[in-house]
């Protein structure tokens, strides 16, 4: 498998923090953009850490996640989603073990990236939890 390439993105860069046009149980959710790269199956990659949402899981405190450090996401999908920049300061906190994760995964055929609006991520994620 040939190795990533840093991509050149004139609007998203890492460390920003955008909002998104969130589920309505999370309507103070962003995404921080981890990393930016291109993978010739794949094209240009977007990798964020979501953080204010509301994913049911009975394995985290009070049943309820509120960051998911890693998900891979195609570009096309970041851009349809993506409503505001903003200025707040970026938390990276377990994003790159989340992505080692998804890239050995990914290298093994096993993992892939999300071709859906950032919204339904995190619905994906609670069914996959559940």
């Amino acid at each position: 498998m040939a190795p990533a390439t840093p991509a050149k993105s004139d609007r998203f860069k890492p460390g920003q923090v955008w909002r998104y046009k969130t589920r309505a149980v999370e309507p103070n959710a962003r995404v921080i953009i981890g990393r930016v790269e291109e993978r010739p199956k794949d094209g240009t990659i977007i990798h964020v850490k979501f953080v204010g949402v509301q994913v049911k899981n009975n394995h985290a405190p009070n049943g309820v996640s509120t960051e998911l450090a890693h998900a891979p996401v195609a570009l096309a999908q970041v851009e349809a989603s993506v409503t505001e920049l903003t200025d707040e300061a970026p938390d990276l906190s377990g994003f790159e073990e989340g992505y080692r994760t998804w890239l050995a995964a990914y290298k093994s055929g096993e993992g892939g990236v999300f071709t859906v609006p950032l919204s339904e991520i995190s619905e994906y994620i609670e069914q996959t939890l559940r």
